[in-house]
């Protein structure tokens, strides 16, 4: 199974295993990464097969203002005692880049198989199942990083061509 494959079967074993009243996340894919959020797309659940690493990495992320992600970060540190038992100890939150954080585990592989889709969907809608809910009950606002202002591209050379006679 190539990484796309895997990635669209994992998805798809995953949101098929959520309870039926539970709210389906928006999606977003970037080749052989999927994110889903739930109306933020700076706080993601992030799936990536690596295939050249032998890995698949799962996790929530935090990719917004540095001061919201040190916001989330310290807030679910503070429902460690909760989380730990249910995720399973494969769960880590750590400071990834200098302002991305994220609570994540790694599969090891060799090959990306049908069992191992499997394993990584239960996973991952475990994961959504009980982490949601505590996204959405946040007792903050997390400042949000500003969208990037539309570009004008009135003014480019190739929008003033005169059309060929």
């Amino acid at each position: 199974m190539n990484a796309r494959e895997f990635l669209f079967g994992v998805e798809e074993r995953a949101m098929a295993a959520l309870p039926p009243a539970f709210p389906r996340p928006e999606r977003k894919v970037m080749w052989t990464i999927l994110q889903l959020h739930f109306g933020d797309p700076d706080v993601h659940f992030e799936l990536q097969p690596q295939p050249s690493r032998g890995i698949v990495e799962l996790g929530l992320h935090f990719e917004g203002t540095p001061e919201a992600n040190d916001l989330w970060a310290a807030y679910i540190a503070s429902r460690a005692g909760d989380l730990i038992g249910p995720l399973g100890h494969d769960w880590e939150l750590e400071a990834w880049t200098a302002s991305w954080r994220r609570l994540h585990r790694t599969f090891a592989f060799e090959q990306l198989t049908a069992d191992l889709a499997d394993d990584v969907a239960r996973e991952l809608a475990g994961a959504l199942v009980l982490l949601q809910p505590i996204i959405a009950a946040a007792p903050f606002d997390a400042p949000r990083r500003q969208a990037a202002p539309p570009r004008d591209h009135t003014s480019r050379r190739w929008n003033a061509r005169k059309p060929r006679a």
